[in-house]
């Protein structure tokens, strides 16, 4: 008897280790096929441009798509299937003279059924430009290759068709304009920052709340329920009700700014101010981080950021 269970379970062990051996074999072949398919798709990809750089567009070329593959590039458009891959070929065979692809250094993403391809390129137009120019245009590109099986489903291309840089007017307006509404967000939101202070602390007269959108996001962190000033607010009723609680509650003695640091729309300041806090008629002293943000010369957010665990810490005495 001892040796019959003894026999079972030595064909058990066996058979559990077969198994598992036939399940990483499995897996490996799995992963073979996966890495021969990639390998193969690769190298139509490869062969793709150099038929490409050599205007070789036969039977091979074609053979690497399926019928309904789809083709995108700037300023042409989309075209679907083979023949929409010959007039692509005939629109760029009638603009350039020569196209080649440096694939030695191409760059490639691989995932599941996708290779993206980023390289450069370089040729001569049909009237007799050479590009790229490295001062306008770079030759830079991107190619996205869909697969089914081992056939391109999909090639959209992205890169500037403008080969010789002819569109020059149109590079010097677009570069002004970026600078431009650069300089002009910068100065805008500088301009509203200064103003906001010098309203604050009486340096220019008007009224402060013109300064901000009708929507904000005001946030001053602390303890509401002892400091009637601090909390979360987003209309101008409520910024105008901050101020009033303000400083019928506090006496400014003094409020220094160490910086402003100004990126487009958004600013941070940042400083140390001392406050007497007059229902406990001590002074507070802290630093501090206001976050604006202005939009269209209005300011839409507002985070006013000092010590108020300190703050809530220091102010224990019982109120006079």
């Amino acid at each position: 008897m001892k040796s019959k269970i003894t026999i079972i379970t030595t064909l058990f062990v066996l058979t559990t280790k077969i198994n598992a051996q036939q399940r990483v074999s499995i897996k490996q072949q799995k992963h073979m096929n996966n890495t021969d398919l990639t390998a193969l798709r690769k190298n139509k990809v490869k062969i793709y441009f150099k038929k490409v750089d050599y205007g070789q567009f036969d039977e091979e070329y074609f053979n690497l798509y399926t019928e309904d593959v789809e083709i995108y590039y700037p300023k042409f458009g989309f075209e679907k299937g083979k023949n929409g891959i010959r007039n692509f070929g005939k629109v760029m065979g009638s603009h350039l003279q020569s196209l080649s692809h440096d694939i030695d250094n191409f760059k490639y993403v691989i995932s599941d059924h996708t290779i993206v391809v980023e390289g450069t390129e370089s040729g001569t137009t049909r009237s007799g430009k050479k590009w790229p120019d490295y001062k306008i245009s770079h030759g830079k590109f991107c190619n996205v290759f869909e697969f089914e099986g081992e056939f391109i489903k999909r090639v959209h291309v992205y890169v500037d068709p403008d080969f010789a840089s002819e569109d020059t007017d149109r590079v010097h307006i677009f570069k002004n304009l970026l600078k431009d509404m650069g300089e002009k967000y910068r100065a805008s939101t500088r301009e509203v920052i200064d103003e906001f202070f010098a309203l604050q602390f009486g340096e220019k007269k008007g009224n402060i709340l013109d300064l901000f959108s009708e929507n904000v996001d005001w946030d001053l962190p602390g303890n509401k329920d002892k400091f009637s000033w601090a909390g979360k607010r987003q209309t101008k009723k409520e910024i105008e009700e901050f101020f009033k609680e303000l400083y019928s509650n506090i006496k400014p003695e003094k409020f220094e700014i160490d910086f402003i640091a100004v990126n487009g729309e958004n600013a941070t300041v940042t400083g140390h101010l001392s406050s007497k806090i007059l229902a406990y008629n001590k002074v507070f002293k802290t630093e501090f981080v206001i976050i604006f943000k202005v939009v269209e010369g209005k300011i839409v957010k507002y985070h006013f950021m000092e010590d108020s665990y300190k703050l809530d810490e220091e102010m224990q005495s019982t109120i006079q």
